[in-house]
């Protein structure tokens, strides 16, 4: 009888770990689930917290364009001053050139006995 009872003992041993085995993989499989969903959560939750963050860079990237396109604006003004002023000086004679010419016509004033008032 022992080796009978041993026997019913190794069976309901078996059956028992069979019915463990299933319950165990039952919880493991709910568990997974749940924490598949939870990372799949948190995974949603960073995607919308990186894509905020992007969305605040495109706004200053814009802003900083716009000030970009000022200064090209008053870059432009500048440059087209500095040509007007270049062509004024382009027309004017250097100070010594007027110093030379009005010693020559004072020479001039004096052998052909001329006088201007000034």
């Amino acid at each position: 009888m022992q080796q009978q009872d041993l026997q019913q003992i190794k069976q309901l041993f078996e059956d028992n770990n069979e019915v463990l085995s299933k319950k165990i993989d039952e919880k493991f499989k709910d568990n997974n689930g749940i924490l598949l969903k939870k990372v799949d959560e948190k995974i949603d939750e960073l995607a919308a917290i990186v894509k905020a963050g992007f969305d605040g860079v495109d706004k200053r990237f814009e802003q900083v364009d716009k000030r970009f396109d000022r200064m090209d604006e008053k870059l432009g003004s500048l440059e087209k001053g500095h040509e007007d002023i270049k062509l004024r000086l382009d027309n004017v004679a250097y100070r010594f050139e007027v110093v030379e010419l009005q010693k020559r016509v004072e020479v001039l004033e004096k052998k052909l006995n001329i006088q201007f008032s000034r």
